[in-house]
């Protein structure tokens, strides 16, 4: 066990228990818990929780592989994803490259995760811990999590952001309450984060409350 990152997780959780964004201390202490060697995240943003992610994990692995999915630059060029996604503009392919460059093993892939990871799964990499934070709609989310389930093991764990507690017809559109809810309960076994968090959504433009939610393949 590495004890600077170590301490650097409990900093972490702390920061995050104490803060507006509580919810991420259940993201770390979900890597912390089951100790993955390869990590998928959906949805890179600024690579500051890939950074996160990977030295958490590195608390117990030496070697980590990460694969991050994003549009990166190219999400400058399509702007009405923004409002249909409820997103924010990531860094371009190179700052995340750069911000990562610290760690071995990283692939960042660009582009719209609708063909990127159906292409992806054909290599058929298990991947032992999953961050599913990419675009926010349900059509979105469904599709990711219709690639993902594919690359998972009864070992793996998946994290849902974007669990609301919210008006019902916002839930039509947006969040993975739809596909939680749908989750055939003889084959995955969820579990809610009980701290959620309340943001003022500039796009729906009333407040919401949002959770994570981790999910696990049941053993046979």
């Amino acid at each position: 066990m590495k004890i600077i990152l170590f301490f650097k997780f409990i900093y972490r959780i702390l920061k995050y228990f104490l803060s507006p964004t509580k919810r991420y201390s259940f993201l770390l202490y979900s890597v912390f818990k089951n100790r993955p060697k390869s990590i998928l995240e959906v949805g890179v943003y600024n690579g500051n929780r890939a950074i996160e992610l990977i030295e958490t994990a590195k608390i117990f692995n030496k070697n980590i592989t990460y694969y991050g999915f994003d549009l990166f630059e190219e999400f400058y060029n399509q702007k009405e994803i923004i409002n249909k996604e409820l997103s924010k503009y990531p860094l371009s392919t190179k700052n995340i490259k750069n911000k990562l460059k610290i760690f071995k093993n990283v692939n960042l892939i660009k582009g719209n995760t609708k063909k990127t990871l159906p292409k992806f799964i054909k290599k058929k990499i298990q991947i032992d811990f999953v961050f599913l934070d990419g675009g926010h709609s349900v059509q979105t989310i469904k599709s990711d999590w219709s690639s993902i389930k594919k690359i998972i093991t009864n070992k793996s764990y998946v994290i849902f952001d974007d669990y609301y507690e919210i008006k019902k017809k916002v839930l039509n559109k947006y969040g993975c309450n739809k596909i939680i809810n749908s989750l055939n309960e003889k084959k995955y076994q969820k579990e809610i984060f009980s701290l959620g968090d309340i943001f003022y959504d500039k796009f729906l433009n009333y407040k919401k409350k949002i959770f994570m939610v981790g999910v696990k393949k049941i053993w046979f």
